[in-house]
């Protein structure tokens, strides 16, 4: 049986029996005091029927925090992956809390508990994701993963501001949890191998299939890092994306090509990476200029006139003058072909 075959079978396993084994958790509690839309059912009882008593008790501060474990019992499933993906707004803690938070609608504005249900998922979901996903699960090499958590915390933001300028212990905490796989991803996982260039220039060859492989996939992790814009400090970013992994492993990958089509390719995926907010003031970044200066390179080794001389003078001796004709005009080259005055 395949390896890979193996594990998945026992980590559903061990999933299936972890699921059986917290429905039990609350089996000797009466559904009053562990169902939340019947607790939170008290609470609401409580502010229709005794408002300035609720409103000095200060409910909307301890409902968190009194909640919690409740909530934490129905993200248990979220060992699996799926939740980041899905929508742990379905979970039926969700439609309790914001039922009761938003009262009837004409509520709205008087009701102190509304700031409950963006306080529940900073101190209890944001901490969940923080060992469920980013800690145990999430691989930054992964771009489905990847997309998945920060497409979660765009939506938490825009949902809920969290993610804003003053972040909370909770919401720190899971950024640097973030940052920190990140930069273990580059300072351990990341490795381009360094061969002579003989060896590479037979393209079906074990080392330059390997070279390639971790080229990509360090590219593929560049493009990771870049989805966190406005999530994760910029300055952070640029360092785990530039100072580190641009300029590190990927420039001298870059260096060592010597297929100007595939360097022009590689370039192209590269600046593809990087977030377009790093560029609005249409100046090239510090960080960049080792980039820039092969890309330059590149636009010269194949602008050079001499080069295109040479093919042209090819195309004149084996009689294509018409094709030559064609991609003089297709790339602008008639100064080059006058001066050369093959016909």
């Amino acid at each position: 049986m395949h390896t890979a075959h193996i594990h998945l079978t026992t980590f559903c396993i061990f999933s299936a029996d972890i699921l059986k084994r917290s429905q039990d958790i609350f089996s000797d509690v009466h559904g009053d005091f562990c169902d939340i839309a019947k607790i939170l059912a008290r609470f609401d009882e409580w502010r229709r029927t005794f408002p300035d008593s609720y409103n000095n008790a200060y409910i909307s501060l301890c409902l968190p925090k009194l909640l919690a474990p409740f909530i934490r019992h129905q993200l248990i499933a979220g060992i699996l992956w799926r939740y980041a993906e899905e929508d742990f707004e379905a979970l039926p803690w969700y439609s309790a809390v914001e039922t009761f938070c938003h009262g009837q609608g004409h509520e709205e504005m008087e009701n102190m508990d509304k700031k409950t249900l963006p306080a529940i998922i900073e101190k209890t979901i944001v901490p969940k994701f923080k060992v469920s996903f980013v800690e145990l699960a999430w691989d930054p090499f992964s771009h489905r993963q990847s997309q998945s958590l920060t497409s979660l915390c765009r939506r938490l933001q825009e949902d809920y501001s969290i993610f804003s300028t003053e972040k909370r212990k909770p919401v720190q905490s899971f950024l640097e949890s973030v940052s920190e796989r990140l930069t273990i991803a580059v300072d351990e996982d990341v490795f381009i191998p360094l061969y002579p260039k003989k060896c590479l220039e037979d393209v079906a060859s074990p080392q330059c299939k390997f070279r390639d492989q971790q080229f990509w996939a360090a590219v593929k992790l560049l493009e990771n890092i870049g989805l966190w814009d406005n999530l994760i400090p910029e300055h952070t970013l640029k360092e785990l994306a530039l100072d580190k992994l641009l300029n590190r492993y990927l420039i001298i990958s870059l260096l060592n090509e010597s297929n100007v089509e595939f360097s022009a390719e590689q370039c192209k995926k590269v600046a593809a990476c990087f977030p377009k907010t790093w560029f609005e003031e249409n100046e090239i970044l510090p960080q960049l200029k080792n980039f820039c200066s092969h890309v330059l390179q590149t636009v010269h080794s194949v602008c050079k006139d001499d080069v295109l001389t040479s093919l042209f003078i090819v195309l004149a001796e084996i009689g294509a003058c018409d094709d030559l004709t064609a991609v003089v005009e297709k790339y602008n080259c008639k100064h080059l072909l006058d001066s050369l005055k093959l016909f």
